[in-house]
């Protein structure tokens, strides 16, 4: 059973959806770029709790100019201290994965697996500046270059998404491998609500979600004591399969998942085995 609820953190609202009840360990599911908390597919494990937050100015959670994803993930770890949560696996799916390995830096005492999914790389760091593609870039100089730029910019684009929402899905579907047509063709009203609730308060929070992203940091170095695994589709057209030798380099990689005729959004298809994996 899915339950949606709000916590209160500094005067903010912090909005959040968890599959079944809490436990002492669960698993922390950040979603992608442009995504939202209700953007997974249940599981009938019954005995995992699962936990999906939206981020600033997403959904329900209050817009938050220009934070910090290391706030953001302090005000999760808040939550979790809360609800006694001692033990966590973390997944992260596209640039929600850059969330997930900073969560897996910040906090190792218990974090206790980091699965990555199509999974960006950190943005902006010396290692990563000359393999993060054109489109990210164009981003980054926006979001800490040209603010009002960026926030006109994802105004229309949230814009557009609201007015004609059917129009720009089967834009964004032709691109798809079939399988995860599929899937979305089968989840249609699950697809919607995740998306027209990313894009809540006219497109704010994914601006500032892309700022947050787009900070500079030296590096992001995980605990080697943190088995990494890696799932990434072969026709994957947002980020490039290239990304996983980078983390093979960086991080404990215990395995990867190569998955033929999958793009990017391989995780909705491929959720109960990923699951499987953690559990």
């Amino acid at each position: 059973m899915i339950n949606n609820e709000v916590v209160n953190i500094d005067g903010k609202q912090l909005a959040y959806v968890r599959l079944n009840e809490w436990n002492n360990e669960v698993i922390l599911f950040f979603h992608g770029f442009t995504g939202s908390k209700e953007y997974f597919p249940t599981i009938q494990e019954k005995n995992k709790c699962i936990l999906s937050f939206d981020r600033p100015g997403v959904g329900e959670s209050s817009v938050v100019e220009y934070y910090s994803m290391e706030n953001f993930l302090a005000n999760i770890y808040e939550v979790l201290k809360n609800h006694n949560v001692t033990s966590v696996k973390v997944v992260g799916h596209s640039a929600g994965g850059y969330y997930a390995q900073l969560f897996a830096q910040m906090y190792p005492e218990i974090v206790k697996s980091l699965s990555l999914i199509s999974s960006m790389v950190p943005l902006n760091c010396p290692k990563t500046k000359n393999i993060v593609n054109g489109q990210w870039k164009f981003i980054s100089f926006l979001s800490l270059r040209a603010k009002k730029v960026s926030q006109f910019y994802f105004k229309q684009m949230a814009k557009s998404i609201k007015n004609d929402y059917e129009k720009q899905l089967a834009k964004n579907m032709s691109s798809l491998p079939e399988i995860e047509k599929k899937f979305m063709e089968e989840h249609h009203q699950m697809i919607k609500s995740s998306i027209l609730n990313a894009i809540a308060n006219e497109g704010l929070g994914v601006c500032y979600d892309a700022y947050a992203l787009c900070q500079r940091r030296e590096d992001v170095k995980i605990s080697p004591d943190i088995p990494v695994y890696i799932w990434h589709g072969t026709e994957d057209t947002t980020i490039p399969i290239s990304f996983v030798e980078y983390f093979e380099s960086e991080y404990a990689v215990k395995k990867v998942h190569k998955i033929e005729q999958v793009g990017h959004m391989i995780y909705l298809p491929y959720w109960s085995e990923i699951i499987e994996e953690i559990i």
